[in-house]
């Protein structure tokens, strides 16, 4: 009797839950630590919320209560995904070469280097899109999941400013706007981020070099974007013109790293029996943002 060698790759729960958190961070707004991961929300978190009122008064005897303290909460709820696919061998054939796939005819299986190499490049893929969806996402939309941009003007409290397009000549007065919204009391947190999109910077950049900083980096020793006492961080998943500012505390990227419903896994068809030639793949797994306190986040961009 023949022996039949079955060529799969699979991970699951905690394993799988890993890779995913690890692609999840190379979006940007994880990458720069401008959001809070939460990487056990099987099904939703919620976010507690305190707000206080000043209840100070001039001191008289007894107990006289004054001021206000109210408890509320925002849910994260991540939305489930799957990604299936599957691939012909046959054009895997001339790019990996003999090595890969045995020099003859008849020797079509692919070996876990190949299937790992897949893996890893639909992993690729996803954070890229993500790096998007975090700030642009659309429920309604197949494969989105609600961003904050879309959170944020449902939100009433979030502070809006509005800029014009940015442009080499008027980004240090559209930045500027932008820095004043910031809530007083925030002001003095060196934990705030002011995100920025990539137009932003790179005209920014420019800026600098007109007045003869040739580094173009705010003399930040060569590491980042320096507008006044504040760190711009560049993000390419923001839409053009946007700035927004928030501590990383308030704004949450929620996914089950831990979850048993995390899968990846890729199998040879014929390695299998079922003879067709192709290689069959699928992901599974959660994703989704929230943030606690509307009134603590600017948003900047062209409202009109």
């Amino acid at each position: 009797m023949a022996t039949t060698t079955t060529i799969t790759t699979s991970y699951a729960g905690k394993t799988a839950g890993g890779l995913f958190l690890k692609t999840f961070k190379e979006a940007d707004a994880l990458k720069n630590g401008i959001l809070t991961i939460l990487p056990n929300v099987n099904y939703k978190v919620v976010l507690r919320k305190l707000a206080t009122t000043n209840g100070r008064r001039d001191y008289t005897c007894g107990h006289v209560p004054a001021g206000s303290v109210t408890l509320s909460e925002a849910i994260l709820e991540p939305k489930k995904f799957k990604d299936d696919f599957d691939l012909c061998k046959e054009d895997f054939r001339a790019t990996w070469g003999e090595e890969s796939m045995g020099a003859s005819a008849h020797n079509n299986t692919m070996n876990k280097e190949i299937l790992d190499a897949i893996i890893a490049n639909k992993l690729a893929d996803n954070a890229e899109d993500f790096g998007a969806i975090i700030w642009n996402g659309d429920a309604i939309n197949a494969g989105e999941f609600d961003g904050f941009l879309k959170l944020f003007l449902a939100d009433a409290t979030v502070i809006d400013v509005d800029l014009d397009a940015v442009t080499e000549s008027n980004v240090e007065a559209q930045i500027k706007l932008a820095l004043a919204a910031v809530p007083v009391e925030l002001r003095g947190k060196n934990t705030l981020k002011v995100s920025v999109s990539a137009n932003i910077a790179q005209a920014y950049n420019f800026f600098l070099a007109s007045k003869g900083i040739t580094n173009g980096l705010g003399g930040n020793a060569n590491t980042s974007l320096v507008f006044g006492n504040y760190t711009l961080v560049v993000d390419n998943g923001l839409p053009t013109s946007t700035i927004v500012i928030a501590d990383p505390k308030n704004l949450a990227f929620g996914t089950g790293a831990l979850a048993d419903h995390n899968s990846i896994e890729v199998v040879d068809e014929d390695s299998i029996g079922l003879l067709t030639g192709k290689v069959r793949g699928t992901m599974v797994y959660n994703a989704g943002v929230q943030y606690a306190y509307g009134a603590e986040i600017v948003w900047a961009r062209p409202i009109a």
